[in-house]
């Protein structure tokens, strides 16, 4: 059975790095969604489900994590596989995709292609497809947005209380934010859209997931920034990080705390959730 780990923080390049891309052994993914993951689904199971679906993305690690937990307890995952149009030189995003369809394989899964397009739509189309082929089944939502993630990062971010000024994270769906944003308090969090999008809305629903109210006479005593650099989500950062840094997602964060560390109340923390 899988464990999840503790993990460290090092220092590269005089800034300290939550190392949560080691919260799971190969050949899990380095990805710290699989915390609240694996008890989600383990709760499913409990609650009678057997088959647990999933409309994957090009550079999204979800697909594996499920495959992964499915099969060691005993569940089916059927992923829907995104079909792009063939190109003559593969871009980045889909090299990263192969690479993931190769990690699924490992876990027999169930894999049902489906045209690419956009996300939102596609899963609600592939959930109406699960359900019509498989009883006792249920659609994850895209991200894993789930509190049982924000609850475990709340308990790696509570030891670190008072220890940095300013904390910096790439920002998806932002459950991992959230969950920092629920356990610490007196410190500036900097959350970078990995997708360019409305920053109010996206600050609005992590402050939601986190269950916190920020300042104010009742609030906690936090400052959230959510930075939109411009990228674009299949967009990846080719900068070199001194450690695993996933290009589509941490490395964006990484590459803008590089050029603004200088701005930054410190000491600094970098928050790596995958690589």
């Amino acid at each position: 059975m899988m464990k999840l780990k503790n993990t460290p923080i090092k220092i590269y390049n005089e800034i300290a790095v939550k190392r949560e891309d080691l919260c799971v052994s190969k050949p899990g993914p380095s990805f710290s969604k699989m915390r609240g993951l694996l008890e989600r689904m383990i709760n499913l199971k409990n609650l009678g489900y057997k088959n647990i679906g999933y409309t994957e993305t090009s550079i999204s690690m979800a697909g594996w994590g499920i495959a992964q937990i499915a099969k060691e307890i005993g569940l089916n995952a059927i992923i829907y596989d995104p079909q792009y149009i063939a190109y003559k030189k593969m871009p980045p995003h889909l090299k990263k995709l192969n690479y993931h369809r190769k990690m699924w394989t490992k876990f027999s899964p169930t894999i049902i292609p489906y045209p690419a397009g956009m996300a939102s739509v596609n899963i609600n189309i592939n959930r109406i497809d699960l359900l019509k082929k498989y009883s006792d089944a249920i659609m994850l939502p895209l991200g894993l947005p789930f509190q049982e993630t924000i609850t475990e990062t709340a308990k790696q971010a509570q030891p670190l209380q008072g220890k940095y000024k300013s904390i910096v994270i790439c920002v998806g769906s932002g459950t991992i934010c959230a969950g920092i944003l629920r356990s610490l308090s007196n410190v500036n969090i900097y959350g970078v859209m990995t997708r360019s999008g409305n920053i109010k809305i996206k600050k609005n629903k992590i402050i939601k997931k986190s269950k916190q109210t920020l300042n104010g006479l009742v609030g906690k005593p936090i400052n959230l920034n959510i930075i939109d650099p411009g990228w674009e989500y299949t967009e990846r950062s080719i900068i070199e990080a001194p450690f695993p840094c996933h290009p589509f997602y941490d490395l964006k964060a990484w590459e803008w705390l590089q050029e603004n560390k200088n701005k930054l109340e410190e000491p600094i923390l970098f928050w790596n959730i995958g690589a």
